[in-house]
């Protein structure tokens, strides 16, 4: 097949940061290795260039003449919104200038910043929509103000997805949310394609940072929608019982409606800890994964996610995790067996939970009964889900 991906994001530009950027190039690597041919069409801030990475065909769009005009017209105060469109549009001209060059087969479109709003209504090709999350609860669980800029981007994401005949999701606890919140219920589950994306391993910050020390690990954005502040608040009760416990931080630490700096927030709370406190920037997978491989306890106390990235690398390197009920991770984790589950956003049961699986005897059993359970999503069986899905969709025959 000849596939298109449109993204805000992905691991080629400086913007990247995120789970869609992996997953995109996790599945984009995939597809290619069963002899597809990807195209990643991706918003840049940096120029306009075509170029291959890894033998994918990478299609590069700036903001252009649609965004100033946009600005100029709403006196600069929707620029999410003016990004948006301009985005849209450029996306739609570029597609259909490679489809005259070369037919696509269908073209993906993520569900973010609505990016295919207007290919649903103007583009000749197969297309389908995966959702990544819901914006309206993903901001009622981050603490961040919606403003009216805000508000047009849920309702267009909203639109593109009443407009989308075929839409997947990776996780049933995403499916559930879009069928009570947005009454989107055309939703198909089909699960992430996941593989450690290296073993040539960098040691260094490892080596650095944290050999020869126990610890818990958190890794992901310091937001708190992931729970990052339910972790720092659990934190002292763990640090006081257990004196050989450090707690390290990989990843870009944000601003909250608690904070400026989450950082700073975690620090303020276990001010007599704070020698067992380690923050890491973030860091490639070239360097994470030893981080990863060298902890005791992988924590990520979510109070909404969608299976992400961070459980699925913990889980395939052997790493027992806590996570949380409702938030997904009950999709992967049975307690005791593969990880531990408490309830969102209770840092007592939090703090609980991490002392008694810091003393569990079996942990490293728990470990590897995770790395089993994360193998249903190799490529071998998502990839070819994927596969049928888009064949069905291209020949227009009812998924059921």
């Amino acid at each position: 097949m000849r596939i298109g991906f449109v993204t805000t994001e992905y691991i080629t530009e400086k913007n990247f940061s995120g789970g869609l950027a992996n997953y995109l190039h996790r599945v984009a690597k995939a597809l290619v290795s069963l002899g597809n041919e990807v195209h990643i069409i991706v918003r840049s801030d940096i120029d306009r260039s075509e170029f291959d990475h890894e033998g994918i065909h990478i299609h590069r769009l700036m903001g252009g003449q649609i965004k100033r005009w946009l600005s100029h017209l709403t006196r600069h105060g929707m620029p999410e919104t003016s990004n948006c469109l301009d985005f849209n549009f450029q996306v739609y001209h570029k597609l259909m200038q490679l489809h005259k060059q070369h037919p696509f087969d269908i073209v993906q479109f993520p569900d973010w910043d609505a990016c295919g709003v207007i290919s649903s209504f103007l583009l000749p090709i197969p297309q389908v929509t995966r959702i990544s999350a819901y914006r309206p609860v993903w901001y009622e669980n981050s603490g961040e103000r919606r403003d009216r800029d805000e508000r047009t981007i849920e309702w267009l994401e909203w639109l593109q997805m009443r407009l989308s005949k075929y839409i997947y999701a990776p996780s049933y606890t995403l499916k559930r949310l879009l069928a009570e919140e947005a009454k989107i219920t055309h939703v198909r589950v089909i699960r992430t394609p996941f593989y450690l994306e290296t073993s040539d391993w960098d040691s260094s910050v490892f080596n650095e940072y944290l050999q020869g020390r126990k610890y818990l690990l958190f890794f992901g954005r310091f937001q708190l929608h992931k729970g990052f502040h339910i972790l720092a608040q659990a934190l002292p009760q763990v640090l006081e019982k257990h004196p050989d416990c450090y707690a390290v931080f990989v990843g870009l630490d944000v601003s909250s409606s608690l904070a400026s700096s989450m950082k700073e927030y975690a620090l303020s709370l276990c001010s007599q800890y704070t020698d067992r406190l380690i923050f890491i920037d973030q860091i490639p997978h070239t360097q994470l994964y030893p981080v990863i491989a060298g902890t005791k306890l992988v924590v990520l106390p979510s109070l909404i996610d969608n299976l992400p990235n961070a459980c699925l690398e913990a889980m395939a390197l052997g790493k027992p995790i806590i996570g949380t009920v409702g938030a997904s991770f009950d999709e992967l984790l049975t307690e005791g067996e593969t990880g531990f589950l408490v309830p969102v956003g209770e840092v007592n049961a939090l703090a609980t939970k991490i002392n008694e699986a810091w003393m569990h005897p079996g942990l490293s059993e728990i470990g590897q009964a995770a790395k089993w359970k994360v193998q249903e999503f190799a490529i071998e069986n998502t990839v070819k889900e994927l596969l049928i899905y888009y064949d069905k969709i291209i020949r227009n025959i009812e998924y059921a």
